[in-house]
């Protein structure tokens, strides 16, 4: 499965100077898995992609404080569009950082274990809903600006704050299965046990 990631053209400040963040300006594109990292020239694809979900976390956790933002800033009817656009083009961009990521994960998918494959789908599944979530909301904002305590926005906002905290706490379990079994099969080597 090949993610479309939303790729905008303009930054914070001309969102802020124009009052709006360009809906139009999004971009879809195939994903070009170009970037590998050391554990590639290793062939140790299962060491990369654990390496990959790691920054996958990251990022996913700067989504998720995004989105609670917004959950926050939607709740005051005294807050500016602009305010949020801000917000939401910072989402944005955490967004398109894991779609990148998950581009290399596609990448080598064929070639991880089962967990990580699981994992993988996961992950493209909740990001290309926060991405359609945060263009909706992106359009939703420029053309009803007076209008961010209406449902619909409310809706956006909530969608994005769930599916931010369920990318963290899976890709966050993900990284963590993957310490532990690291530990269990350095403890079996240093035991000297051939094949835990």
């Amino acid at each position: 499965m090949k993610l479309r990631t939303l790729f905008w053209s303009t930054c914070i400040s001309a969102a802020m100077a124009a009052s709006t963040v360009p809906a139009a300006a999004a971009a879809a594109h195939e994903c070009v898995p170009g970037k590998v990292t050391a554990a590639s020239y290793t062939w140790d694809f299962k060491g990369e992609a654990n390496t990959i979900l790691k920054d996958v976390q990251a990022e996913a956790q700067q989504a998720l404080n995004h989105a609670d933002r917004l959950q926050a800033l939607a709740r005051d009817n005294n807050v500016d569009w602009e305010i949020h656009a801000v917000h939401l083009s910072d989402l944005r961009s955490e967004i398109n950082d894991i779609g990148d990521k998950l581009c290399r994960l596609e990448a080598i998918r064929r070639v991880l274990a089962p967990w990580q494959q699981r994992v993988v789908d996961q992950v493209a599944i909740t990001t290309r809903l926060l991405a359609d979530n945060a263009q909706d909301a992106i359009v939703f904002g420029n053309n009803n600006r007076e209008g961010l305590w209406l449902a619909s926005y409310q809706r956006y906002v909530n969608n994005l704050y769930n599916e931010a905290k369920s990318l963290t706490r899976s890709v966050g379990n993900a990284v963590e299965f993957a310490g532990v079994s690291k530990e269990y099969r350095d403890l079996g080597h240093n035991m000297g046990v051939k094949s835990l």
